[in-house]
């Protein structure tokens, strides 16, 4: 960026050679997230998985987004975006701890008909 962009907009771009060294970092988790697809982690898979897989996120949006370089409102909306996200997660996590464990009875007016 010219030094009169910068000047206007006010900000510094991410280096090349930073935007080179997050992409191996995210060949490096992903290649990390593919040999533990085949080890046998049991119910911590999951957990490793999306711990991966939160790494991975936070780095595009810290680097390639450029988040820690724009403006304050920009920074809000996606604070926002990811509350907004674990409120949904959140619910949907209650909404399955509360149903009923199957096998369901059948639904009402579904049972067998003498004739018809």
């Amino acid at each position: 960026m010219s030094e009169t962009a910068r000047a206007r907009w006010g900000r510094e771009e991410t280096s090349a050679r930073g935007l080179f060294l997050t992409l191996v970092a995210l060949l490096v988790l992903a290649g990390f997230s593919l040999t533990m697809r085949f080890a046998h982690l049991g119910d911590l898979g999951y957990l490793v998985g999306l711990g991966v897989a939160a790494i991975k996120a936070g780095l595009v949006a810290v680097f390639f987004m450029e988040l820690l370089v724009e403006k304050v409102t920009a920074r809000f909306a996606f604070a926002t975006c990811l509350v907004l996200f674990a409120l949904l997660l959140a619910l949907v996590l209650a909404d399955i701890v509360t149903r009923p464990v199957p096998p369901l009875e059948n639904p009402p007016g579904t049972a067998q008909r003498a004739r018809g």
